[in-house]
């Protein structure tokens, strides 16, 4: 009776291993949803969130595509001068991602590197007038991609944008706050 858990893991383990790993082609389209820890530039006065967040992407050759990701609104705690308050923070990322291994179909790891725009913005700002501008940056990601099976993917990933927060108080520039949040996550990937 004990052998038969054994025998149900140990196939099923083997299933998973030995599941063919499906190329990165052109023409494939994925989404993602990922957990995100974003760590802050540590010389300013504007708290540290988690955030869920969600992507999809397109290749367009085996080795180079394109993906949108969207974070979730997260309200940071912030302090400048004399003010303190509350502000929502919103990152959405255009990136070009490259797939060295791409079109192997061997690889069941799949490295990508991405480069791109980030616009980030800014909303619900409490403190006596205040308002913080929307920021436009660059932003660049590394990761890798697992294959699980023929469709899903375990996604890792380390991204880092320039954000720059302008903060207003009565339509006066009081503060640029640097942000450039180096972001670490890791998702789930399905593949169509």
């Amino acid at each position: 009776m004990r052998m038969i858990p054994v025998i149900a893991a140990s196939t099923l383990a083997l299933s998973l291993v030995a599941s063919q790993a499906m190329a990165y082609q052109a023409g494939d389209v994925y989404v993602r949803g990922e957990f995100e820890k974003s760590d802050i530039d540590d010389n300013n006065n504007v708290s540290r969130e988690n955030a869920f967040g969600l992507a999809g992407g397109y290749l367009f050759s085996d080795k180079l595509g394109m993906e949108l990701g969207l974070g979730e609104d997260v309200e940071h705690d912030y302090q400048v001068g004399s003010q303190s308050g509350t502000l929502d923070r919103m990152p959405v990322n255009l990136l070009v991602q490259y797939y060295p291994l791409g079109g192997i179909e061997a690889a069941r790891v799949q490295p990508f590197i991405g480069v791109g725009l980030n616009y980030t913005r800014f909303s619900s700002v409490s403190g006596a007038g205040m308002d913080v501008d929307d920021s436009y940056g660059v932003v660049g990601q590394l990761g890798m991609d697992l294959t699980l099976t023929e469709n899903i993917s375990a996604t890792g990933f380390a991204r880092y944008a320039d954000v720059e927060a302008e903060f207003e108080q009565g339509g006066q520039g009081v503060a640029d706050v640097s942000l450039n949040p180096l972001t670490v996550g890791a998702g789930v990937t399905y593949r169509f």
